[in-house]
């Protein structure tokens, strides 16, 4: 298999917080019931945690949990040791960036603006942003390879583009954890390395990653541990190699193609 190549000089990227740490215990969290159930993880800066299982097993719930988005009904989420209810909206933008799965309704806002919201904790209150909010714009889509949409409509770009620039607003304010909703999604195959690869290079500067993800590819080539969810509930978690076995993957997607995939 090809190796793909970072495409962003390794000192723009390592210019993110590294160290973040992340612990969340015993989450537990529904409405009429429970969608997730005594769930724990643990990352630390420099590691990537991968989400493995089927469409409602509760990754994206477990990560807007972890991002502090929402709050759970049971146990506790601790950012660097702090329950995360307690850290200011700065203190999480700096520590916290976050890549949602569905594109928002953005009508009216330029690329530029969209990026810019993930720094908006982080402004001072003069009423304007100054010339190190907008170079620090200009580097984030440079990133991602997309600064030259910085002055085009969100709305109208194409839907890779639109997850180029939401990566760049998880990216903006530099923080040391970043929580990955199936990022590859609507990804041109030339991206899907460009971004892999950056994402190895901001790994390897210590920043820690969560990624909910359904390419077994990405997941063999970042993460340390795999966490499999099925019906909200903890499956299984270890190495990748320990994981991804067709037996256990047949049983997190409620099928039997990987058993006979691996058997023809």
């Amino acid at each position: 298999m090809a190796q793909a190549r970072p495409s962003r000089p390794a000192a723009d990227l390592a210019a993110s917080r590294p160290g973040v740490s992340l612990r969340a215990d015993g989450i537990v969290f529904g409405f009429d019931g429970p969608l997730l159930r005594g769930v724990d993880l643990r990352v630390s800066g420099g590691e990537c945690i991968a989400l493995l299982g089927a469409n409602g097993a509760g990754k994206t719930t477990l990560l807007r949990l972890l991002g502090g988005l929402i709050e759970p009904h049971a146990g506790q989420v601790e950012v660097d040791g702090i329950a995360s209810p307690r850290l200011s909206h700065e203190q999480r933008a700096q520590r916290i960036g976050y890549l949602p799965q569905r594109i928002p309704v953005a009508t009216g806002f330029a690329v530029y603006e969209m990026v810019l919201m993930g720094m908006y904790a982080l402004l001072p209150a003069r009423g304007w942003e100054s010339q190190r909010e907008w170079l620090s714009v200009g580097r984030a889509l440079h990133r991602v390879g997309a600064r030259r949409l910085m002055r085009r409509p969100f709305d109208e770009l194409s839907g890779g583009e639109q997850r180029r620039v939401l990566l760049a607003r998880a990216l903006v304010a530099r923080p040391g954890l970043l929580l990955l909703d199936e990022p590859l999604a609507a990804l041109d195959p030339g991206f899907v390395l460009e971004l892999t690869a950056t994402l190895a290079t901001l790994k390897s500067s210590g920043v820690g990653m969560v990624i909910s993800t359904h390419r077994l590819s990405l997941v063999r080539q970042l993460a340390d541990r795999v966490v499999v969810l099925r019906r909200g509930e903890v499956l299984a978690a270890g190495t990748p190699s320990a994981t991804l076995s067709p037996v256990l993957l047949d049983e997190a997607y409620c099928t039997d193609a990987f058993s006979r995939a691996d058997a023809g």
